[in-house]
């Protein structure tokens, strides 16, 4: 008897599917993965161009692109989407879509699109990505980017309606607070001014931020403790807190603090997180014109005079009490020929809204060189301040001793 052979095994349905691979040459499950991936993409991104042009509200992007249906099939109605990528490997930002038409077999369209870019852009040099995909937000199918860097977003610029406000003195009456409305604002109290921020750069500008600074060392030592405290402003409300987006405004209501110099001048500073500033003088309603005034070069031995205007735009009533300079360069000129009604030796001058009235400075270098004096009026809401400044020149010292006429001020 012959011996059996044992063989493994087979079903006859594995071994038929073994038979009709081999004899159809159908590619392993592995073969057909790449195959697929090598698949050329059936709709194709192309010619991309771009272009950007800065405005008030922001940087527009422009871009242009062919999309091409490379199948020998109809692709139904898509979309595309715009990103902004930044050069410094940052991630990407979306600006902006479009829908697509549907597009038939082998057929292509060219489009153009501007789209404002979105207020969460900072400055900065990007590339521009052009996305295609079956719907709006899925992932990408084809896509096309810029080489280079193809649009620049300038930094945000804070800019002021006024360089230079007046901020008037504090009312010397109680006002009724009026409200415009129920759960609306209040108005600014009579007694302020409001200061409108915008900014006109290209970029977001951060979180904000306010400071005021004061001109103190614009009143001498002794005019500070004769005249007024020290000057001071405060917000009374603002909507300068949060970032500021391109064309974006905002306010600031200041007024002076109470116990202050009335008089003072200072400057109300707002910057950016993100380096964008700018700065507001804070003017004094009462001031005197000009506010500095320079001699130029003058010998020892001659005398020059200059005519200073005491001016009063507020809209209150103020008095005049005197004035003094620091130093024997310069002294008020009370009993010459020039102009000066901003002096009456026995009682105060008054100057109603809108009046003004003069003062004679004279300008007698006792010495060689460079002079400079902080001069003040004094008056019933504080201290004025002005400067004068001269070069003393070689010439015949002063022989006497002139009237001495360094103050002035009302006689009791």
């Amino acid at each position: 008897m012959s011996p059996v052979l044992k063989t493994p095994f087979l079903s006859l349905s594995l071994l038929a599917a073994v038979a009709a691979a081999t004899l159809t040459g159908l590619p392993s499950s592995a073969h057909a993965e790449s195959a697929g991936a090598a698949a050329p993409k059936r709709v194709q991104v192309t010619n991309l161009t771009t272009s950007y042009e800065p405005t008030t509200l922001g940087t527009e992007v422009t871009v242009g692109y062919t999309l091409k249906n490379v199948t020998a099939f109809p692709r139904s109605a898509q979309f595309v989407r715009f990103y902004l990528l930044p050069q410094d490997g940052g991630k990407r930002a979306l600006f902006g879509r479009a829908a697509v038409r549907r597009l038939p077999a082998g057929d292509s369209l060219s489009a153009k699109a501007t789209r404002r870019v979105g207020q969460r852009f900072v400055e900065g040099d990007y590339r521009v990505r052009v996305c295609y995909s079956r719907r709006p937000q899925a992932v990408c199918t084809s896509t096309a980017v810029t080489p280079r860097a193809a649009v620049t977003i300038a930094p945000a610029r804070l800019t002021a309606d006024d360089a230079r406000v007046v901020v008037p003195l504090l009312a010397t009456s109680e006002l009724p607070d009026e409200r415009t409305g129920a759960g609306l604002r209040a108005p600014a109290p009579s007694d302020s001014v409001r200061v409108v921020l915008t900014n006109t750069g290209q970029a977001r500008t951060g979180a904000l931020r306010l400071a005021i600074e004061t001109d103190e060392s614009d009143f001498p030592t002794e005019a500070r403790k004769r005249a007024a405290p020290p000057a001071g402003f405060e917000v009374v409300a603002t909507t300068c807190k949060v970032s500021l987006a391109p064309g974006r405004s905002c306010t600031v209501d200041v007024r002076r603090t109470e116990g202050s110099n009335q008089l003072a001048s200072g400057r109300l500073v707002l910057t950016g997180a993100r380096g964008a500033s700018t700065v507001v003088d804070l003017a004094s309603p009462v001031f005197i014109d000009p506010s500095s005034h320079d001699f130029g070069e003058v010998a020892v031995s001659e005398s020059v005079l200059h005519t200073f205007e005491a001016v009063n735009d507020s809209d209150q009533s103020i008095q005049i009490l005197g004035g003094n300079l620091d130093f024997t360069n310069f002294t008020y000129d009370v009993f010459g020929t020039s102009p000066f009604t901003c002096a009456e030796m026995e009682s105060a001058v008054g100057l109603a809204p809108g009046e003004s009235c003069t003062v004679t400075v004279r300008y007698a270098p006792l010495t060689v060189g460079e002079h400079a004096s902080s001069g003040y009026l004094y008056s019933s809401v504080g201290a004025i301040p002005f400067q004068v400044s001269g070069t003393g020149t070689p010439g015949e010292a002063p022989t006497e001793v002139r009237p001495g006429a360094r103050s002035f001020g009302v006689t009791r």
